[in-house]
């Protein structure tokens, strides 16, 4: 054996030791009540306000209780996420942090969407003729964004 295959076989275990212990562990980041409450509250958001844009009626008051207890869930995913990423541990992929980066920038809609929030204010004429559509698509986006976040913590080959 050379000295250069000994060195580069050294490094090989070096990195591969330091990718090893640098991943994240099973945690409170992947409880079910965590993965699962925000995924599957966006697709019934999502299904609900595509009935009532079909039916061409308002959204009912308990869809904006579902809505604040989803994000409730999804602020908790998010800062134990934000906490462990933090502490040095980083996903199998690094997609997995945009896209929890995106999972953001949508809840900050979604509560901006609600009765008086912020958003609701600006676009109070665009939303008093097709709120139903909006949520629908909004909360859709979500799930999607919240399932390829999955996906991508999940290390995997994903296509």
């Amino acid at each position: 054996m050379t000295v250069g295959t000994a060195f580069s076989s050294r490094q090989g275990q070096a990195a591969a030791a330091w990718n090893e212990t640098r991943r994240m562990p099973p945690s409170l980041h992947a409880s079910q009540i965590l993965l699962y409450g925000p995924l599957l509250g966006n697709l019934l958001l999502a299904l609900v306000a595509g009935g009532y844009a079909v039916a061409r009626r308002a959204l009912p008051a308990w869809f904006w209780t579902v809505t604040l207890i989803v994000l409730v869930l999804l602020a908790a995913q998010v800062g134990v996420g934000a906490v462990i990423l933090a502490g040095g541990l980083r996903p199998p992929r690094g997609l997995h942090i945009l896209y929890g980066g995106l999972v953001v920038v949508v809840g900050v809609i979604q509560f901006g969407l609600r009765p008086s929030g912020f958003l609701r204010r600006r676009y109070a004429e665009a939303l008093a003729t097709s709120e139903a559509k909006i949520l629908g698509l909004v909360c859709l986006t979500q799930f999607a964004l919240l399932l390829r976040a999955w996906m991508t913590g999940m290390g995997g080959t994903v296509p």
